[in-house]
């Protein structure tokens, strides 16, 4: 009889399915003329380990705290499983939050950066920023932070990364995802990769 499988993080399902079959459409995307792509598995797969180098260039570690203020979008799932690949948590911010409700939220999970879609969202960060001593970073996808991540990883091993990836159970922590916060402050709840 077969050894059950060794059940890790969510980002582990990336690296298998890459290697089991390359060339399976994993997800789909926009392209820049705003045709739909396919994305395979193993480009998916690269695209996530780039990202991961990147975020560990800028100093993410395993167990920090990373927001995302975005709408959903292809972007959204490479910074999530890139997150999870570091053993970083991801906390997910809606877009259309005020100022007040980010604070918030960024200073009771001690995030150590964030991840902005554009301007406006950067701007709502800069207002409050001053009263985040744990934040260190905020990148903006409009304007090139993918690309800036995925340079500043080029001289991280792989195996750094894999290290990582390896050390992530299914206990541990994957995201921490606030309520709306209409009946009070916003309440972080706490997933993990089980």
């Amino acid at each position: 009889m077969a050894a059950p499988p060794q059940v890790g993080g969510l980002a582990d399902a990336v690296f298998d399915y890459a290697d089991d079959d390359p060339q399976r459409v994993a997800l789909g995307r926009k392209d820049a003329g705003g045709q739909w792509r396919d994305v395979s598995s193993a480009a998916f797969r690269d695209e996530v380990l780039a990202l991961a180098k990147g975020l560990i260039a800028h100093g993410v570690r395993f167990g920090d705290r990373v927001a995302l203020m975005s709408r959903t979008r292809y972007e959204w799932t490479l910074f999530d499983f890139a997150l999870w690949s570091v053993g970083a948590q991801s906390v997910p911010i809606y877009p259309t939050s005020s100022a007040e409700q980010v604070h918030w939220m960024l200073h009771d999970a001690e995030v150590v950066a964030v991840m902005v879609e554009h301007e406006d969202h950067a701007m709502t960060v800069g207002s409050v920023i001053d009263r985040l001593p744990n934040l260190k970073r905020l990148w903006q996808l409009d304007a090139g932070a993918v690309d800036e991540l995925v340079g500043a990883g080029g001289m991280v091993d792989d195996e750094v990364v894999h290290r990582h990836r390896r050390a992530v159970t299914p206990e541990s922590v994957a995201t921490v995802i606030y309520t709306s916060g209409t009946t009070g402050r916003p309440k972080g709840c706490v997933i993990t990769h089980a």
